[in-house]
């Protein structure tokens, strides 16, 4: 059965792509200079409000410099793209399903893979190119933060079956991946959205990648969050699909009650046992890749998070801290050889 039981007894070497990282804001030129060679791909929001300011008008100077900045380094971008303007909703959260506000975002989605895909005017001319390869339809839409008036995996299904053909049209080595699914208070578990989801007549061909947020206190907790997802995988005949792990983490500071706050050794270890037992399961758990939320620390204060102020390797000021070394070191052990045994990844939290 997926998900549950051996681990695979080999270590191939990964490919350079699979460790990335989220960005809680602009990534600096030292960050950057830092990534390279170590971090291959850089999850960003892409805020559809932000970039089309008026119907029609597309201002995309900031991504710009982002996928540029990235590319330049040999990181690839990977968007997630969310957000309805205000011309199309009174409620960005609101998301785009009918009407105007549905024709709107198919041609927003149509612009941006034909700016940034894998044949897009931006690469033109530019000696470095690192064209964005997967699009990850909005952000953890089973929670009612990020999707209103309420979660429904019905209502997610019909923005899927409006966006994938049109990315696949503008670029068709383009991959379409399922908004990461959190475990969250308000709104659905991840298992119970996914089944439902999955159960709609249609939905499969809208995808290409499964996306999950298993956030977890222990190593333990965590391989209960994957192994349940595989299953309703498998259950659903789509055991073969690829999983992608888009936001894990836990914090060096923050709410001193929260168990994801564990201090800067501990969120280094918790990263070590993350990695290693990801590693592990990788083949049997048909794993993607994994993306660390987040790069750096943030000073914005999240109503509906405990620790991501804190989650970063690096903070606010640009220092790294010691789950970066740990990263560093994790990262390049692994595709350059797959010695994952020698890259500290023995410490299983909780085992």
């Amino acid at each position: 059965m997926a998900g549950g039981a051996r681990p695979s007894s080999g270590h191939a070497a990964v490919p350079v792509g699979f460790f990335g990282t989220v960005s809680q804001g602009p990534v600096e030129a030292g960050e950057l200079a830092r990534m390279e060679g170590v971090v291959g791909t850089l999850r960003i929001p892409v805020y559809w409000a932000g970039c089309e300011p008026s119907p029609g008008i597309y201002e995309f100077a900031g991504l710009d410099a982002e996928v540029g900045a990235a590319a330049e380094r040999g990181i690839r971008v990977q968007p997630f793209v969310y957000g309805t303007p205000a011309a199309y909703s009174a409620d960005p959260l609101r998301p785009p399903l009918a009407g105007a506000a549905r024709g709107a975002w198919r041609k927003f989605l149509a612009a941006l893979v034909d700016r940034y895909g894998g044949h897009g005017s931006f690469w033109t001319g530019r000696a470095r190119r690192e064209p964005v390869r997967i699009w990850q339809v909005w952000n953890e839409p089973n929670f009612g933060v990020f999707w209103q008036p309420r979660p429904d995996p019905a209502a997610y299904a019909r923005l899927l079956a409006a966006s994938a053909p049109v990315i696949r049209a503008a670029d068709r080595r383009a991959q379409v991946a399922l908004a990461g699914v959190a475990p969250v208070g308000d709104g659905l578990p991840t298992w119970t959205f996914l089944r439902r989801l999955f159960r709609l007549r249609g939905v499969r061909r809208d995808f290409d990648l499964v996306s999950l947020h298993p956030y977890s206190a222990s190593i333990a907790q965590l391989d209960y969050a994957i192994v349940k997802v595989r299953r309703v995988m498998v259950r659903a005949g789509l055991g073969a699909r690829p999983l992608l792990i888009s936001e894990l983490g836990v914090a060096s500071e923050g709410d001193a009650g929260s168990v994801f706050t564990k201090g800067r050794d501990g969120q280094a270890r918790f990263l070590a046992g993350a990695f290693g037992r990801l590693l592990e399961m990788r083949s049997r758990w048909h794993l993607a890749g994994v993306d660390w939320f987040s790069l750096q620390d943030d000073t914005r204060f999240d109503p509906y998070c405990s620790f991501c102020q804190g989650s970063g390797l690096f903070e606010v000021d640009g220092a790294p801290k010691p789950a970066w070394s740990r990263f560093r070191h994790i990262a390049l052990s692994a595709v350059h050889g797959g010695r994952a045994r020698q890259a500290g990844l023995r410490y299983i939290n909780g085992r």
